[in-house]
């Protein structure tokens, strides 16, 4: 493998296999019962959910604070590198401390130590061979961790435990829902061509640390470095989604129906 770093760039390119869609896709995988999967983890379970699950891990390794008081965990992210901010055709993992040794979590393939020694935890390159040895079919990556900066919970934020009429706004509303416990979150829905026909699709919005992200079933997450961004604003977020989405239609906040009370 050849390892070359882009000189003023944080991603460092590593040549492996080939890619597809933009965004961090997959597909959907449940964990079976592998070594160091912390108790009371529950997967996602939603399409293309490599990136949004790496991030739900993460989310809870520090709240049940899984590696103590100095415990560590990251998202560990590979792809194409599309301008000087955007990751295409990629993945995402969890990268974490337990026990004394770090481990990954893949969404396809579960839980699994890795050899690389707790020492060389910060170097992305260090850990990326292991890792993308379960993948083959990409190339040309990019690798990096991505900092999740200090979450927060938004005190009032929308409620999306309930409304889901597609599979597609089933999954967004399942990750917002997830995610949201630990950062501001937004859904929206729009129309777009799939199959030659225009169909009702759905996306979640959130930030982590400086990253943008949007994740729909369809494409998995778009993930762009973007400090300062609101998600509140229809505009940008409206924006954000066609970029991935080119030919969408009728950008607008999810509205969850409310109950008619029949006298």
């Amino acid at each position: 493998m050849k390892l070359t770093r882009f000189p003023g760039f944080s991603l460092i390119a590593l040549a492996v296999l080939a890619g597809g869609l933009g965004g961090c896709a997959s597909s959907p995988g449940t964990p079976g019962a592998p070594d160091g999967a912390p108790r009371g983890y529950r997967s996602l379970g939603v399409g293309n959910g490599d990136f949004v699950e790496a991030v739900h891990f993460c989310d809870f390794y520090r709240a049940r604070r899984l590696g103590g008081a100095n415990g560590w965990a990251r998202v560990f992210q590979w792809g194409g590198r599309d301008g000087d901010f955007m990751v295409r055709s990629g993945r995402a993992v969890a990268v974490y401390e337990a026990g004394g040794r770090l481990r990954a979590y893949d969404v396809d393939k579960g839980f699994f130590p890795l050899a690389t020694p707790v020492a060389g935890r910060s170097d992305p390159v260090a850990v990326a061979p292991q890792i993308l040895a379960n993948h083959p079919q990409m190339k040309e990556a990019v690798v990096r961790y991505l900092e999740p900066g200090r979450p927060s919970p938004e005190p009032k934020g929308p409620d999306y435990t309930r409304g889901a009429t597609t599979q597609a706004l089933h999954d967004a509303l399942r990750v917002a829902t997830t995610l949201g416990a630990f950062r501001p979150v937004r859904v929206v829905e729009f129309i777009a061509p799939e199959d030659s026909y225009l169909r009702p699709s759905a996306a979640t919005v959130f930030t982590y640390g400086r990253e943008l992200c949007l994740y729909s079933s369809a494409t998995g997450t778009r993930v762009k470095e973007a400090p300062g961004a609101d998600i509140t604003d229809l505009a940008q977020v409206r924006a954000l989604v066609l970029e991935v989405f080119p030919d969408a239609q009728d950008v607008k906040w999810f509205q969850p129906a409310r109950a008619v009370v029949v006298r």
